[in-house]
């Protein structure tokens, strides 16, 4: 074969392959699309009952779990829940205090995330918890993977948000606005979910 023909043969099968990485990723794509919206539409799985210790779990355990930790505490005291609530993160390293940012957002809500110091999660956490509530759908996948005696107990927590996709997005990296955004998020789900709690009491 001349050099131009082998030239021509492995553009042609770079073309092809490319053409599938972009194929698998557009079908890869709609997949998260419908499982997301079945995910939505369907009925939840009942909460475990009792539920008297519940834990969030977010990547780090700096943003969107101490949130969902120190609001969660705040409004189950308001409502007379009587409830432990704790916080820890997948990968973290303990003793860090939470987000400067998420520290500002909750204080502008009446909520104080001063003391918090990050917490590595760890098989003890979990056999104390009787819900376990993470922020992303892949979170609780690879929970239920690690741990899977947990499984049942593990929920998202935007499952509970009115609106929204499921995920309650990491606003680790972003500006104040997401942080007020994830509050939001956070804030709406929790309300929900002591609700729910509550009428479980009843």
């Amino acid at each position: 074969m001349s050099a131009t023909g082998v030239a021509w043969f492995k553009r042609g099968i770079q073309s092809y392959f490319h053409g599938l990485r972009e194929a698998g990723r557009h079908t890869y794509r709609n997949l998260r699309i419908l499982r997301v919206f079945s995910e939505r539409i369907m009925t939840p799985r009942a909460l475990p009952h009792p539920v008297r210790n519940v834990l969030f779990v977010c990547a780090r355990n700096l943003c969107r779990s101490p949130l969902a930790e120190a609001y969660f505490r705040d409004k189950a005291r308001k409502e007379s829940v009587l409830i432990s609530v704790s916080s820890a993160g997948i990968e973290t390293l303990p003793g860090r205090p939470a987000h400067s940012l998420a520290r500002e957002v909750a204080g502008q809500f009446g909520v104080s995330l001063e003391s918090h110091a990050a917490k590595q999660l760890y098989q003890k956490l979990l056999d104390q918890s009787d819900l376990i509530l993470v922020m992303e759908m892949s979170q609780r996948e690879r929970l239920a993977r690690l741990y899977p005696r947990e499984r049942q107990k593990i929920f998202v927590l935007g499952r509970f948000c009115s609106t929204g996709p499921l995920d309650i997005a990491d606003p680790h990296r972003g500006s104040r606005e997401d942080f007020r955004i994830c509050f939001e998020r956070i804030k709406d789900s929790c309300d929900r979910l002591i609700e729910k709690l509550t009428q479980a009491r009843e």
